[in-house]
């Protein structure tokens, strides 16, 4: 098994547990900025467990999740319009303008190589006037990037965006009329997160946690940092990114 299969295997045992995954307030934000038809035919890049493609298919004629980690896809639910399948979105799956909508999130901070192959593709597989919404975490001011850094890289290898970063992506690919929402997760359980990120040491959850409440005092403030019922919660933000083909 490779590295990135142990990751995953992992990581999926716990994933729907964390409260972001399946926070309404997020889901409604993608579901409202994707304006989805019942007409559409939607692919969901990096589904994972199905989260995604479950809250968007009752809006939908039909949506195809893919994920590399078929550990991942176990935790799926093939029914009524879904369908899941393990691939890789950096290759060739499908033929050009199928897809009406194209949806992603938090996939491509995962995507390390050929990030904008990743892009490429989802732009080749939608048709002429079809749309790509990603959702990605990103730091919650520039000043703090160097800070949010420090704490991923004790959890994963990752790609840290900023706005403009995924801007170009879109731009590069050929999307037109890229538009930017920011939205705030109020509230996140960062004891919560670190408990069921899936293979952390107690010793870099406590790395983690004391990150948060040890940072600086805008840290803590940009943050919104507290501590309620031995819990440390902040309020994150996320950037969902839309683009037309």
């Amino acid at each position: 098994m490779s590295q990135s299969e142990e990751f995953w295997k992992t990581r999926s045992e716990k994933y729907n547990n964390l409260n972001w995954v399946t926070d309404d307030s997020y889901l409604n934000a993608i579901i409202e900025a994707g304006n989805f038809t019942k007409d559409d035919k939607i692919l969901d890049v990096g589904t994972g467990t199905g989260v995604i493609a479950h809250t968007v298919a009752p809006l939908a004629k039909e949506i195809i999740g893919v994920d590399i980690s078929q550990d991942m896809l176990q935790h799926s639910n093939w029914k009524d319009n879904k369908y899941f399948l393990r691939r890789d979105i950096r290759d060739r799956i499908f033929h050009e303008g199928v897809f009406d909508k194209v949806t992603a999130r938090m996939v491509f901070h995962h995507i390390i190589e050929d990030t904008q192959k990743a892009m490429d593709e989802c732009y080749h597989v939608l048709r002429p006037g079809g749309k790509m919404i990603l959702a990605e975490g990103v730091p919650p001011t520039k000043e703090l990037k160097d800070a949010y850094e420090e704490i991923f890289k004790l959890k994963e290898e990752r790609i840290v965006f900023l706005e403009e970063d995924l801007v170009q992506m879109f731009e590069k690919a050929g999307f037109k009329d890229v538009n930017v929402i920011t939205h705030l997760q109020k509230g996140f359980s960062v004891t919560n997160w670190i408990e069921n990120a899936g293979g952390l040491s107690d010793d870099v959850k406590k790395k983690i946690l004391d990150l948060h409440i040890n940072g600086t005092d805008e840290f803590k403030r940009i943050y919104n940092l507290r501590i309620v019922d031995n819990e440390c919660l902040i309020d994150t933000k996320s950037l969902i990114v839309v683009g037309t083909k």
